[in-house]
């Protein structure tokens, strides 16, 4: 774990920065220094093998893992869009809740 960094404040913004940082590989950067944005908890990899324990073990479903990608390149949970339908809504709350228990759990959220 790093020294100095800067804690997330829930689930949704972890899952945010994770969606951010894997999109970024397109633009040129190729390790967690290149990221200009603040030091996490964290490494890309440990959301990574969250997710994957999370959907091995069922907790989150293909359809799960389909909204909060949908939704994590909006950089926006459903909730807050007209177009997001309810059944999207349930969904990413269900995911946010389970993944918030596993950041728990990994000390990556306190």
């Amino acid at each position: 774990m790093i020294d100095k960094y800067e804690p997330f404040d829930n689930a949704e913004e972890v899952w945010f920065w994770f969606c951010n940082i894997i999109e970024c590989p397109a633009g040129g950067l190729r390790s967690r220094t290149d990221f200009p944005g603040k030091m996490r908890p964290c490494e890309i990899g440990d959301i990574y093998m969250i997710l994957k324990q999370m959907h091995f073990q069922d907790h989150v479903s293909n359809r799960h893992l389909r909204v909060l990608s949908r939704w994590g390149k909006y950089q926006i949970p459903p909730y807050y869009d007209r177009r997001a339908k309810r059944s999207e809504i349930r969904l990413w709350e269900e995911a946010i809740r389970c993944f918030d228990a596993r950041l728990r759990e990994h000390k990556i959220l306190e």
